[in-house]
Formats: structure tokens, C-alpha cells, sequence
């Protein structure tokens, strides 16, 4: 499917988006659907942390997260695997010099479990996955220029 890829401005620092988005636990803040986020790791949020997820879309969805890497106040890199597939998601925060960020989140499939998902893998990634990246783009805009 390759990745997909989305992108908004918003009137933080890199710091402060950087902290929220690192912070898996607030995923449940800003996602489309239901969802419930406990993290199975210890300590600092770093490389490895590790989160177990259940969300409500289409029933239960149990899963599992883990940051893959975390360049401070620049890229969080996280993968979520469940029944559904396996999926890479990231963002990527630059400073635009005038006291907001862009922000790029991507998402990309790496394993696609359900098969109803490869059926529709073209209307995914056409149109579905877009708009619910800018979906979650403008609920992290909306929590975090709110504060």
C-alpha cells in the first residue's frame, strides 16, 4: 500500500508537540474512534516503550504498540501490531520560524492482516486513510493550540 502521508501547521513549539505526541497514553485524546491505552513499560518514554491498545472500531481490537524512534523534539516513530496488521506510524515536527511547527504524520502498512483491508487497500489508501490521517492532524491541532 506504501505510506501515506499528511502534514498541518500548528501554533506550538516543537517541545511541546514533541511531548504530547511522544506520550502514547494520550493517543485515546486525539483518535477518531474509541480507544483504551496502557503502557506495559517502565520509566522514560524511549525506543522499546511499550504500549497494550483496544480499540473500538469494527468490535474489539486488541494490540500492541512500540516506539521505534524518538529524535527529540523532531520524530516519533512508533509501530502498532494487532489483528487488523502491522502498521509503521510516525511524525515528523519542524519549526517554521514563525511560532508554529509542521507537523507530517505518516502511516504505512506493513503486514495487512484482515481481508477486507487488502480487498479495499486502494479506497484505504486513496481516500479512508488520508482523511483520517487529517482527521487525527486537526484533533492534534485542535488539543494542543487549545491549551
Amino acid at each position: 500500500m506504501g505510506t501515506i502521508e499528511r502534514q498541518t501547521s500548528i501554533k506550538a513549539s516543537n517541545a511541546a508537540i514533541f511531548g504530547y505526541l511522544s506520550d502514547v497514553a494520550k493517543h485515546p485524546d486525539w483518535a477518531a474512534q474509541q480507544l483504551e491505552v496502557t503502557r506495559k513499560s517502565t520509566g522514560p518514554i524511549e525506543v522499546g516503550s511499550a504500549f497494550e491498545t483496544v480499540g473500538h472500531q469494527f468490535g474489539e481490537q486488541p494490540g500492541t504498540v512500540t516506539i521505534t524512534e524518538l529524535v527529540p523534539n523532531s520524530k516519533i516513530v512508533y509501530e502498532s501490531d494487532g489483528k487488523v496488521g502491522h502498521f509503521r506510524h510516525g511524525f515528523v515536527i519542524k519549526d517554521n520560524g514563525d511560532g508554529t511547527s509542521l507537523v507530517t504524520k505518516t502511516m504505512e502498512p506493513l503486514e495487512v492482516k484482515s481481508l477486507p483491508l487488502k480487498v479495499l487497500g486502494p479506497i484505504v489508501r486513496g481516500f479512508i486513510a488520508p482523511k483520517g490521517l487529517d482527521g487525527d492532524l486537526a484533533r492534534i491541532k485542535e488539543k494542543l493550540e487549545h491549551v
